[in-house]
Order: C-alpha cells, then structure tokens, then sequence
C-alpha cells in the first residue's frame, strides 16, 4: 500500500525484482516498470475493486506504507484522516486473514505524548490530535487481531524519491541552497530516520516473521533546529543562517511531541540489526547514497 509515497518508493527499491510486488496507490497509473511488479490503483478504502486485485493476488505479506499525515488538516479532517489510517488497516486485516500473511504496519511516535523521551515499545502511549489518535487506533486494530503482524514506529521519516513533497532535510536544503535564512524549532528533539533504512528494516521484518511493536530510526537524539545545523555543515553552508524558533511561535492546530524520540535497543536485539547514527543517516542523504546503512550483528533466518 502507498507505493509510489517516500517509503513505498524505498520498499519497492529493496524488493525488486527479486520478488513478486503488487503496488497500490492512488495514481491512475504507475511510473514503477520492473520484472515481477504490477500495480493496482485505489479507489475508496471499502471492499472493491482494488480489495479485491489484493485478495487474488493472494499475498504472503502485506506492507502498508500509505497514511494520512497532514497532522494539522486532521484536526479539521477527522474522518479522512480515519479512513486511511484506521479503516486502510482493517480492510488489509481482512485480506490477511483470508490468506495467512503476515503484516508490516507503519506507525509514529506521535502515539506518545512527547513529555518524557525517547520512549521504549513498552512505554505507555498517550497520543494528543487526531492524527495521532488515529495512528494509535491503527496499532490497537493490528495488535489485537491475532494475525501475525508487526507495528513498526519510526519518526521524521526523509528520504529522495520521484514526485514526492519535500521533507524536513529537503526544504531546509533547498532554502540553504538559495540563500535564504530558515527557523526551526529548538524545543522537539528526537531522532530521525532515513526511508531506505526503515524500508530494509520491514523487510527484515518480514523476513523473519517478527510480531508486536518495534521502532525503527537512526541512532541518536537532536532537536530539529540540531538537525538542521548538521545538515548545514555538511552541505558547506554557515549553520547560523539557521535560525532557533520554539512551537509554541508557530500556533499550529495540531500539539507536537517536544521531548520525543525513539529508543531503539530492544529493536535491534529482535532484529539482528543496529541502526545508522543520524549523522550517519544524513551524511547518506547529502551524498545520494540510497543503501541502507543498517548493520547485521547477528545472523537469523526466517522461521
């Protein structure tokens, strides 16, 4: 599901052609032409067409990449909001459970109130907004399904890709690139993390077969208006055109997780992985480099 979004761009990169991919969007067509990849375009979220071209081709696994993310909108588009991210899941649910696969689900740290972070998977949410609630709602309706399924959270999610809106590191880069000062917020620290590595980590995922929650991000905690220093510097640009704004100057409609971020240990242990540091993550980001950077610590096989 999403498949032409940031990370379904990256999943695709990581699955082809090796395996055999049926991509769902919302584009009339797709620009993906690879060996084993056929594409089916959404038409509502409800049992229909495009339910139905996912129930014949019979999957082992079902990766659901698309959201509704517009944090703010939600506010104001509770039941768009809900339709993809809570109603999207439970039609997916019913598909695997037709045909025994197993479930990627993704997720945010949104679905913590952001007051005491970086949080473990056996942290207690407390999402604040519709969105947030609504992603929870999503882990709720996974984890209770009795399906083999894995929630995986991840946080400031980048990465390139063809027709995508620009994320944080893109428009930062962009506006240092043409000289522009930026202001960013000093007040939400937290990690991030690269699509490629959290498109491998599914995958591993999947691999292995592995169920409940799991977080997935760079190693690390930094506030954006950080994050975007370091970016600054690596691009060759005098970091003090970025300027400190806290939340609380930019009235948004939606409440932001300001101490938040990702603990990752558990993760990795289940995993077999140990996750890029941001420094690490970004450095691939200015340089191009699309591989994942996650590093095998332990060698496991699927069950």
């Amino acid at each position: 599901m999403g498949c032409h979004g940031r990370l379904g761009q990256a999943l695709l990169a990581r699955l082809l052609p090796a395996a055999e991919v049926l991509g769902v969007g919302l584009e009339p067509e797709s620009f993906v032409a690879a060996p084993g990849f056929r594409y089916q375009q959404v038409d509502g979220v409800a049992a229909n067409r495009w339910l139905r071209s996912v129930e014949s081709f019979r999957p082992e696994a079902v990766l659901n990449a698309a959201a509704y993310t517009q944090v703010d909108l939600a506010e104001r588009e509770r039941e768009a909001c809900w339709r993809i991210n809570v109603d999207l899941p439970r039609a997916l649910l019913a598909v695997c459970r037709a045909h025994g696969a197993w479930l990627g689900q993704v997720s945010t740290d949104y679905v913590f109130d952001g007051t005491r972070g970086p949080y473990e998977v056996s942290d207690a949410p407390s999402p604040r907004g519709v969105y947030a609630s609504s992603k929870l709602a999503a882990e709720n309706l996974v984890r209770g399904s009795g399906l083999p399924a894995a929630v995986v959270r991840t946080i400031v999610l980048f990465g390139r890709g063809r027709n995508l809106k620009p994320d944080f590191f893109e428009w930062a880069a962009g506006e240092l690139a043409a000289g522009r000062e930026i202001r960013v917020v000093t007040d939400q620290v937290g990690n991030c993390c690269r699509a490629a590595d959290l498109a491998f980590a599914l995958d591993r995922a999947r691999q292995l077969g592995a169920t409940g929650l799991l977080h997935v991000a760079a190693r690390g905690s930094l506030s954006r208006h950080a994050m975007a220093r370091a970016l600054a510097r690596r691009l060759g640009v005098d970091e003090e055109r970025v300027r400190p704004l806290t939340t609380a100057e930019l009235g948004q409609a939606a409440p932001r997780p300001l101490r938040g971020g990702l603990r990752l240990e558990a993760s990795e242990e289940i995993l077999g992985l140990r996750f890029p540091s941001i420094g690490e993550a970004l450095a691939a980001w200015t340089t191009g480099d699309e591989t994942p950077l996650a590093r095998m610590v332990e060698e496991r096989t699927a069950p």
